[in-house]
């Protein structure tokens, strides 16, 4: 059986976390700037703002999982309103008489999206935060064994080197979803968006250096692996509901 096209139960979840994930920065970032202590030590090394961020990413978790709990709620309720031994008979009456009103996908194919995203978004929070802990404890000890006439490039160098490491497994895992999303729908634009995102990213990690400028008199430095993965599940995200909502009928 198919869904009502208006329902967009899929696009609509998407959105929401991403959202939530906007929010989560913004928060973050106000946080971060209060408690600016004008040290030239990464954040990450930062007890307090470390702390913020393991906060934020569980709070993201438990968002997201009320988030797709209700999606699942409200999917399996609209699936009861059919007998399960009608509802074969109900998908060929809607694809004779509904024709261009037709939803894209079944009610199943949705369900499944709707399986894989949560996986997607909790799970590789998850390890995102374990990925986040080991790194930090690389860094630390990182800085301890370096000798001190190593210079500050050195530590830079090392620290643009390995960022990319903490948001590959995140990143992935959301690249993963849009293309298998995208063989689902068979669009080869949403497969062909997730490659180059991949390839910028890949680039960004092996081949850029960290760029380094002044505002209000602090140094800032922009890692653009951090950059592209930020911007992907934030705005990326947005883009990708906003355009399954406009492309595709009930998704």
């Amino acid at each position: 059986m198919y869904l009502s096209m208006k329902k967009h139960l899929l696009s609509k979840s998407i959105l929401y976390v991403a959202l939530v994930k906007i929010i989560s920065a913004i928060f973050e970032g106000i946080v971060r700037i209060i408690f600016n202590n004008n040290v030239k030590s990464p954040d990450m090394l930062d007890d307090m703002k470390f702390s913020l961020t393991v906060y934020s990413s569980i709070f993201q978790i438990l968002v997201i999982a009320v988030i797709f709990f209700y999606s699942a709620k409200e999917m399996k309720h609209y699936m009861g309103l059919i007998p399960e031994e009608d509802k074969q008979e109900m998908a060929d009456l809607q694809r004779n008489y509904l024709g261009n009103s037709l939803s894209t996908l079944n009610a199943d194919s949705v369900g499944i999206l709707l399986q894989l995203w949560a996986m997607i978004f909790i799970g590789a929070e998850l390890v995102y935060d374990f990925s986040s802990i080991m790194y930090r404890k690389f860094i630390s000890a990182l800085i301890g064994v370096l000798s001190p006439d190593a210079g500050e490039g050195t530590f830079v160098m090392l620290y643009n080197m390995t960022h990319g490491f903490k948001y590959l497994e995140i990143l992935t895992a959301i690249l993963l979803g849009v293309i298998i999303t995208g063989i689902f729908l068979n669009d080869n634009f949403l497969k062909v968006i997730a490659t180059l995102i991949a390839v910028l990213f890949l680039f960004s990690f092996g081949l850029l250096e960290m760029k380094t400028f002044s505002f209000l008199g602090r140094e800032i430095g922009i890692v653009w692996s951090s950059l592209v993965y930020h911007f992907t599940e934030t705005l990326g995200l947005v883009l990708f509901s906003l355009y399954l909502q406009k492309k595709y009928k009930g998704l």
